[in-house]
């Protein structure tokens, strides 16, 4: 063997035998307390308390947590590879325009409707009692097949805070209902803005919550961030930490 070729191989035979993943870029929108956020400031909340705990120093990669963006916009960031992983998604999504989804969950969830105290609608047993309604959602989501046959009255909002906007329209007597995927975040934002309201449970399936990736992410850090969240999130560990999450 070369003498001169001796120091390049030993420095090779230095190194690492697995090098550090690349920090892997995580964002979306705000969804109370699940996911919360303002301005230019890292995204935080409940799941980002979570992961910090029983992901960040597990996966052997480094979570950049980014600023809260709308929901469209997230979607094109991660799409376009400036966002590796998109926090919350809901429903179905199959790998589609850069975009996959990772096959675990970590929140079953119910839809519900936050109505006032005053609203006639105290109860839904049939979705066709909606036709008609004014109802406030996220623009940009697809809205679930169940009601897209309803003659629903969709008030959309593309904004970060579309969730306080939505209970405020509601508040002011401009919608009659604010759809919500779950039951936690209309009982947060109905308790910091001080609106008085009722939930009314939809009769829809439960809606499972993941999150996504790029494609365009590098591969070896989300091999490495899948295999350590799944076993994060496996069973129900994510909800009864949100439940207490929401009692401080």
């Amino acid at each position: 063997m070369s003498f001169l070729k001796f120091p390049a191989l030993l420095a090779c035979l230095l190194l690492p035998l697995t090098l550090p993943a690349a920090p892997l870029r995580v964002g979306g929108f705000v969804v109370a307390p699940i996911i919360t956020g303002s301005g230019n400031s890292p995204l935080q909340g409940a799941l980002r308390e979570y992961m910090e705990q029983k992901v960040v120093g597990h996966a052997g990669v480094e979570l950049v947590w980014t600023p809260p963006t709308s929901l469209p916009r997230a979607m094109e960031n991660l799409r376009n590879g400036s966002l590796d992983i998109l926090l919350l998604t809901s429903g179905s999504l199959a790998p589609y325009n850069g975009v996959a989804p990772f096959n675990w969950s970590y929140l079953q969830a119910h839809p519900h409707l936050a109505v006032l105290k005053n609203s006639p609608l105290r109860a839904v047993q049939s979705l066709q009692q909606l036709a008609g309604v004014e109802i406030g959602w996220v623009g940009g989501s697809a809205v679930m097949d169940e009601l897209n046959g309803v003659p629903i009255q969709w008030q959309f909002l593309t904004v970060q805070d579309w969730q306080t906007l939505n209970l405020r329209k509601l508040q002011a007597g401009r919608i009659q209902a604010v759809f919500f995927e779950n039951e936690y975040s209309p009982r947060y934002y109905a308790a910091s803005e001080e609106i008085d309201i009722e939930l009314v449970k939809l009769p829809l399936p439960a809606r499972l919550f993941g999150m996504a990736y790029s494609l365009k992410a590098n591969r070896a850090a989300i091999a490495q961030f899948d295999r350590v969240a799944a076993a994060a999130f496996v069973g129900e560990q994510f909800k009864a930490f949100l439940d207490q999450y929401l009692k401080r």
